[in-house]
């Protein structure tokens, strides 16, 4: 513990130098020393990779929340900048079955490497059985005129749905091979349950999925987590291989192909298979506090308004492996320890300056990102301040630490008045703005900015570019994607020597610029029209 406290002392210290050495007004002052001090606190082995429930995740809570009080920054509940609450954990019965029955027999498939299955009620029975009917992609997307329901009544049965979305190719229905918020998981679960469906199960295939059976095998084979306050209806939630589908349709008499080719036209109805499911499940739970640290500055200009907008970075990360040897701890400087030091970072910027500031300003450190965003989902439901003064959320995630780049581009900024302002900051900074990369990835379902959306806040991804400045332009793409292959969600994601933290400065300078642009705001930005999120009505 004393090593802990003087590592936590100098850390601090270092802060509080670049508090009282700030700049005058006007100048950004945020260095690359200070993001690089908050890195190496927060990635350091004694936080041991910031799991849920660990001790590590509590010290990274204690500094974040010590940074905010050593800058007088406000807390945002009251008198405190904690706001706890609790998350289930439920792990997944490594002897869960799955049957389908059709009238002259009876298919099984093996756990894991044919389905993976779990539930987020405590209340299911060990024996859960229905009738099961194929969705199509199971979606309603009323503006851009597609209802895969046509007023089925689903209730009671189970869901065999597509992964993704009808047209996911280059000119596609929806947006072509960038995925929407429809394509993903979390969608088609969500729209189960409103259903009030029994079940769901979908269909994997790597292309719709972006990535391959491995990554669900092993994200739904272990512990995960959810937030007991939002109630489901689905007893059982899960993933089969593709020919698992084809085994259960060829069962039913059907063609699993003639099937998919229907869901891809607006004439598609869910089909009845004249099949039952019978899922048999003993998933044990536990409850786990945590808590999101939050605090605010509220802006003291003359011409300041009641406006807020939102900084966010998750500091969870996915902890060690206890039964490994040499390295086991996942340190995640990238992601997101970047991400925390330069809202931080920008929290002390913005401490020295609420005088000038036109705009409060609300600084999110959530956790629980890696099980599912759910911290900033209990967040972005339990705001401190009314949704509707709400201007947007600028969310930090595995921010740049190779350099500055000639372009940026914001991702979720299609859906979003907040791409406009996203684009004047950046061309104010004398950076291209360019269209978002890597849509059919569908990363802004896979961060935090996606809850903020779906609580009716405008919201994006800061990212960089894909040309560096100097000569070697393809010098940061080439990191970026050494980095994503050989040290994302590894141990080997460690801080290192040959960093240019200029680049999460340059982020974190435009994100100033937008903050400047947003306080000059009279509207409140918007989503767009073909978007699958929407303002909530005051």
């Amino acid at each position: 513990m004393r090593s802990i406290r003087s590592l936590f002392l100098i850390v601090l210290s270092a802060v509080l130098f670049w508090a009282c050495g700030g700049g005058g007004p006007g100048e950004f002052d945020v260095q690359p020393g200070e993001i690089e001090a908050h890195i190496r606190f927060l990635s350091d082995d004694l936080l041991e990779g910031r799991s849920i429930g660990s001790r590590g995740l509590a010290l990274a809570a204690l500094y974040q929340e010590n940074i905010f009080r050593a800058l007088g920054l406000e807390p945002a509940f009251g008198d405190s900048y904690r706001q706890k609450f609790e998350l289930k954990g439920s792990l997944p019965d490594k002897e869960a079955s799955l049957q389908v029955l059709a009238e002259d027999e009876i298919l099984s498939f093996q756990n894991v490497s044919d389905f993976v299955i779990t539930s987020h009620r405590e209340d299911c029975p060990e024996g859960v059985e229905g009738e099961i009917v194929y969705g199509g992609f199971l979606i309603q997307a009323p503006e851009r005129d597609w209802d895969d329901i046509k007023d089925a009544d689903l209730k009671g049965k189970v869901l065999l749905v597509e992964i993704n979305e009808p047209g996911n190719r280059i000119s596609g229905i929806f947006e072509g091979e960038d995925m929407t918020y429809y394509g993903r998981w979390t969608y088609k679960y969500e729209k189960a349950s409103e259903l009030g469906a029994t079940g769901i199960i979908i269909i994997h295939n790597t292309k719709g999925a972006s990535y391959g059976w491995d990554v669900v095998r092993n994200s739904w084979s272990g512990e995960g987590f959810f937030l007991p306050d939002k109630e489901t209806n689905l007893f059982f939630q899960g993933w089969v291989q593709g020919d698992v589908a084809e085994k259960i349709s060829s069962a039913a008499g059907q063609d699993y192909e003639a099937l998919k080719m229907k869901a891809e036209t607006k004439e598609f109805h869910p089909v009845p298979l004249g099949l039952k499911m019978r899922v048999r499940q003993k998933p044990s739970f536990r409850s786990v506090a945590t808590e999101n640290v939050v605090a605010m500055i509220r802006g003291k200009h003359k011409k300041s308004r009641d406006r807020f907008v939102i900084l966010s970075a998750h500091y969870d990360h996915l902890g060690k492996e206890e039964d490994k040897e040499g390295d086991c701890i996942y340190n995640g400087a990238v992601d997101n320890c970047s991400a925390s030091a330069t809202m931080l970072s920008l929290a002390r910027y913005y401490s020295q300056r609420a005088e000038d500031l036109k705009v409060n300003l609300i600084f999110a450190a959530v956790t629980a990102e890696e099980e599912g965003l759910l911290g900033s989902d209990y967040f972005a439901r339990h705001l401190p301040v009314p949704v509707s003064s709400v201007l947007g959320n600028l969310n930090f995630e595995m921010t740049n630490v190779w350099g500055e780049t000639r372009d940026v581009y914001a991702i979720g900024g299609r859906h979003s008045d907040l791409e406009d302002f996203a684009r004047e900051a950046a061309e104010k900074l004398g950076l291209a703005y360019i269209p978002e990369r890597g849509g059919e990835f569908g990363f802004f379902f896979r961060s935090d900015q996606l809850s903020f959306a779906r609580s009716g806040i405008p919201a994006v991804w800061l990212h960089e570019g894909i040309r560096s400045r100097g000569e070697d332009e393809d010098l940061i793409k080439r990191k970026r994607d050494m980095y994503q292959a050989e040290k994302y969600h590894k141990v080997a994601d460690e801080i290192e020597l040959d960093w240019d933290l200029m680049g999460a400065v340059q982020i974190a300078r435009w994100a100033d610029q937008i903050i400047s642009l947003l306080a000059e705001t009279e509207e409140l930005p918007g989503f767009k029209p073909k978007s699958s999120f929407k303002r909530k009505q005051p």
